[in-house]
């Protein structure tokens, strides 16, 4: 991971010690998990802008929907039922059009996770020169858990299996066929395309697994740099088979070569990334079928290595040979 990017600037200025009435496992997982007199609260936030997290092309209803999701998804890598939401949102001018597309899907997805908006601010952006700087959205959401409950990024353990749900890698290879990088057939690009515009949090999973998964995070920077959140924080190294990586139908068509870009580096496809001991395998599987969710073993944690320069995250292909990780997933700041 890049030792200047942005999560060395949360572990830098951003990461402190637990203190007040409302105590957190601290800043560095997807939520932060708070308890309280009775249960536990999980508050995750996180800021986007148009042209950085959405092309300036993106249709307002699509831009509500997604904004609003990726929160659900923070909520889904700690088994958090969504609760409430407040959207904060800086505009260069008024648009009553977009605004309304914009709240159309927001609302959408919220009367559909059962996750009202509760409050928030609405301001606008500054003048840079001539232009007005981008469209940004800000949503924090909040869900509740069982008391002592909840999933982080550091619980796995030597021997755990490493499960993915659904599958990674359709988000970015549209991203790609959008740029005009790759080309992609025209029967599977809607379905990648899909991923991209209106991701699936997975909190029914998220929730199913909180008495069986050991760690979890969501799939949002990519496989390999979310994984490695789960390997630095647990103190741990993992063996992932490459052939098991549960794949986009859309990464068929492509080179190895970009497959291996899409699938462990591309993120965007708010996936969860998820350790349990092997022996409760049976609990995932039920889990999996509960929350109507399909889940892929995709390798196991092992002993971090003795040496400070060695590989955390070990990609194996089919012949047991090593393959070379494409360059780490998405960080604003690298």
């Amino acid at each position: 991971m890049a030792q200047n990017g942005e999560f060395s600037i949360i572990e830098r200025y951003f990461t402190h010690e637990a203190f007040g009435a409302w105590r957190s496992k601290g800043v560095g997982d997807d939520c932060a998990i708070i308890d309280m007199p009775a249960g536990r609260i999980a508050v995750t936030t996180d800021m986007m802008a148009v042209g950085t997290h959405f092309l300036p092309s993106a249709r307002p209803e699509d831009i509500g929907y997604k904004a609003l999701a990726v929160n659900l998804s923070d909520l889904a890598a700690s088994g958090a039922t969504p609760r409430a939401f407040f959207l904060s949102i800086a505009l260069p001018e008024r648009d009553d059009a977009w605004l309304t597309g914009f709240t159309k899907g927001l609302m959408e997805l919220s009367i559909a996770s059962g996750c009202p908006l509760l409050g928030g601010d609405t301001t606008r952006t500054a003048t840079v020169g001539e232009a007005h700087a981008p469209v940004t959205i800000s949503i924090t959401a909040m869900g509740d858990l069982p008391e002592r409950m909840g999933l982080t990024r550091a619980g796995a353990r030597p021997g755990d299996d490493i499960w993915v749900s659904g599958s990674v890698g359709g988000s970015y290879a549209a991203l790609m066929h959008r740029w005009g990088k790759w080309t992609l057939p025209h029967e599977v690009f809607p379905s990648a395309a899909a991923r991209m515009d209106r991701p699936e949090a997975r909190n029914a999973l998220g929730t199913a697994l909180l008495s069986s998964a050991s760690a979890c995070a969501d799939i949002s920077d990519g496989l390999a740099q979310d994984l490695g959140h789960i390997l630095e924080r647990s103190g741990v190294a993992a063996d992932v088979l490459w052939e098991c990586v549960p794949k986009h139908p859309a990464l068929k068509s492509l080179t190895r070569a970009r497959q291996l870009e899409a699938a462990m580096s591309g993120g965007d496809d708010y996936e969860l990334v998820f350790t349990a001991p092997a022996q409760r395998r049976g609990l995932i599987e039920q889990a999996a079928i509960s929350a109507l969710t399909p889940v892929t073993r995709i390798g196991r944690i092992v002993e971090k290595p003795a040496e400070p320069d060695a590989a955390q995250l070990r990609l194996i292909d089919e012949q047991g040979e090593l393959l070379l990780l494409p360059s780490s997933g998405f960080d604003h700041f690298a």
